[in-house]
């Protein structure tokens, strides 16, 4: 009886580790998804990509290779051109002077002997180092290599301000465009009801007044919606103006 307990305790724990593992490997196979066989890699599906922010970081990229951008890139080099200027200021402060020591028209004079007696050095070698050089240099060279570094803040400021500014303006861009969609509709509307006051009105059942009336409703809609039309061209040209490109190339 021990002997079969044990058979059986044995039994029911392979039993149960072979249902563990059935279901860890379904598992896999689920989140994995489908893979080529002996890959034991899973692969996870990918998330859909936003349209919108591709095209927004596209108009982004295209306002940073506009002139309103790439003008402060000649500025960063002015500054430090002028960062190099002021290490070789030193230079041109420097005096430097020569003398040549010739006595040959001159009488030699002997000592003893017959021999004439020569002056000793016939070359001077003079260099003149103002003292202000040392007190006024380093200052110099600090302020240039502040100016470089407020210049590339600068820069960067810009980058920040371009990529607010045309973000802004393609947001504006689509809110005038559902808002152009919503005022389509209402005049549509109100297109639909002038007709059929005007066949009424035609047929003598309603006055002048009523006519009048739906005419004005009518026309104020749809000078809504030109305005609206006009307020989205408006950002338009002034996003295309940033980019470079007409807009419909990015958005299509």
């Amino acid at each position: 009886m021990e002997k079969n307990a044990g058979i059986y305790r044995t039994l029911s724990l392979f039993l149960f580790l072979l249902a563990i593992t059935g279901s860890q490997k379904s598992s896999a196979q689920h989140l994995g998804g489908s893979r080529s066989k002996g890959d034991s890699t899973p692969v996870y599906r990918r998330a859909p990509v936003n349209k919108d922010s591709l095209v927004e970081e596209t108009l982004v990229a295209l306002a940073l290779k506009g002139p309103q951008y790439t003008t402060t890139d000649p500025q960063i080099k002015i500054a430090e051109y002028n960062l190099q200027k002021a290490r070789r200021a030193w230079l041109n402060l420097l005096t430097l002077s020569a003398n040549y020591n010739d006595q040959t028209f001159a009488k030699p004079t002997t000592t003893t002997g017959n021999s004439p007696a020569y002056v000793y050095p016939k070359y001077f070698f003079g260099l003149t180092i103002p003292i202000g050089l040392f007190f006024s240099m380093g200052p110099d060279i600090k302020a240039a290599k502040q100016t470089v570094e407020v210049t590339r803040y600068a820069q960067e400021s810009k980058a920040r301000d371009l990529r607010a500014d045309v973000l802004e303006k393609y947001k504006q861009y689509k809110n005038y465009g559902q808002l152009i969609l919503l005022q389509n509709t209402i005049v549509d509307d109100d297109q639909t009801a002038l007709t059929q006051v005007e066949k009424r009105f035609k047929d003598g059942t309603i006055g002048i007044e009523q006519f009048n009336q739906a005419n004005k409703v009518y026309s104020t809609d749809l000078a809504q919606k030109m305005n609206l039309q006009l307020s989205q061209d408006i950002i338009k040209l002034e996003i295309e103006k940033l980019i470079g490109v007409r807009l419909e190339t990015v958005i299509r």
